[in-house]
Order: structure tokens, then sequence, then C-alpha cells
């Protein structure tokens, strides 16, 4: 099922029921269904007030990346925790009292992110800890845009068909070019970004 989907179950069940006093009710209606880029996650804050939280992560994200270097904050519950606080969208719901869903792209160094993320608290301030639901879906992670800001029309061109999956002869004729002229644009522009591959290229145009 897509995060959407989930999603959306989820706020059904939020708003159908009262008597949710613990995640776990929620968690259960989607945590079987749960692709390999979803995280799910309870938010528990301290009950003394202090503003402290601990994070208990039901289902991690766990697609595999070959970037050797890529942020811890974007390797694992990263929607939820930036800088090692609490997301914005989280201290809305839980404030509110009201589920947040959000889709947010995050750049860290020379990284970027996209990710979606559904928060759904308590539904009522009641005596006891406090706590917050969390599911997201991470949809890409990827080095962010080296793509220099003065390239001609023609390789612009050539970097958004070759976004759109077309081969080499196939840009060749979009652009009235041989294909030879065209693998030889594309050989200039991974020696511009520090591309390795045709994919890395496409990747770090985005």
């Amino acid at each position: 099922m897509t995060f959407g989907d989930l999603a959306q179950q989820l706020i059904d069940v939020w708003i159908s029921r009262d008597d949710v006093e613990h995640p776990i009710v929620l968690s259960h209606v989607v945590v079987d269904r749960l692709s390999a880029n979803m995280v799910l996650a309870v938010i528990q804050m301290s009950d003394d007030g202090s503003g402290e939280f601990s994070v208990h992560v039901i289902r991690d994200y766990s697609i595999p990346t070959s970037y050797p270097d890529v942020p811890e904050v974007f390797k694992s519950r990263l929607p939820m925790l930036v800088g090692g606080l609490l997301h914005p969208s989280i201290q809305k719901a839980t404030a509110g009292r009201r589920p947040s869903l959000i889709s947010e792209t995050v750049r860290h160094n020379n990284m970027q992110t996209n990710f979606e993320m559904l928060s759904l608290p308590r539904k009522a301030a009641k005596p006891g800890r406090d706590w917050c639901l969390v599911l997201g879906v991470v949809n890409y992670i990827l080095r962010s845009s080296a793509v220099p800001k003065d390239l001609d029309d023609v390789d612009l061109a050539v970097l958004q068909l070759l976004r759109e999956g077309l081969q080499m002869r196939e840009i060749g004729h979009r652009v009235e070019l041989s294909p030879r002229t065209v693998e030889h644009r594309v050989e200039r522009l991974k020696a511009l970004t520090g591309a390795r591959t045709l994919h890395d290229l496409v990747a770090r145009s985005l």
C-alpha cells in the first residue's frame, strides 16, 4: 500500500475512536503493511514538563544506499529528528491535538532527502506520558544538485531528457545532434558534476 493509503487509514481510526490511550492501538493498523522506505515510530514526551522526549522506533527505514557519506540524520528516523530536536510538525500536532501531514525536502551538506510524514498525537491531554505516533516515507536520498548554473540550452535539454529516461539516440533526435555528440556532452556533464555513472548524473541533476 502507498504511504497515502496508510496515512488515511491511520487518520480514519484516529478520528473514529476516542478511546485510544496507547499508540500501539494505532500502530497495529499499519505495521504489517509498511514498505522498506517507510518509518513508524512513537515519540514519548516527558511528563515533567521539561520538553524532553524519547523515540521508540517500531519499524525503521531499511533501503540500502551506496553513498558512503550519508549523514546519520538521513539514514534512520530522519524525518522525525532535525538536529536532535522534534520536527516542528510533531510539535504542532502535539500542541494542537490534531494530525499533521507534511511533505518536505531536507538538505544537509551535499545530500538531500525528500520525505512525507504523518504525526498523530494523543487525542486529548490527560495525566501520564504524552505521545505522538509518526509514520514517514523516505522518497529518496540523493546527492544535492551539483549542476552548474550556466549550462547552455542544449545541455539543459539533454539533462531533462535523461531524467525522462530517453536513450542517446532518442535525445539526439530531439535536440538535433548525433548520438555521439550527445554522448560527448553527457561525459562533459559527468566530469563537471563529479558523477561516476549516468544514473549518478541524473540523480545529481535533481
